[in-house]
């Protein structure tokens, strides 16, 4: 395997040591930050996140969540007008 040496400022390499586990190298480190960096923002991400926070949502709270979205959804109703 071939490596690359770099320079990091002494604050970004205090940085990147406090996320380093105990197991790992910094380079498995960098590895598991860029992976986690690249895939936080998608709705592949998104949708996991959501399954399991209504996993673990009751009857009662999604009931009351409904309620409030349809609140929202009503007072930010906004008139049609023509353009023409």
């Amino acid at each position: 395997m071939a490596t690359k040496t770099i320079a990091l400022e002494v604050s970004v390499y205090h940085k990147l040591a406090r996320q380093k586990r105990s197991s790992e190298s910094f380079t498995k480190t960098i590895e598991r930050l860029i992976e986690q960096n690249q895939t936080s923002f998608t709705c592949a991400s998104a949708v996991t996140e959501a399954t399991q926070i209504w996993r673990d949502t009751s009857e009662k709270e999604a009931d009351t969540l409904e309620q409030v979205i349809a609140e929202n959804r009503a007072s930010t109703r906004w008139e049609v007008e023509s353009l023409e």
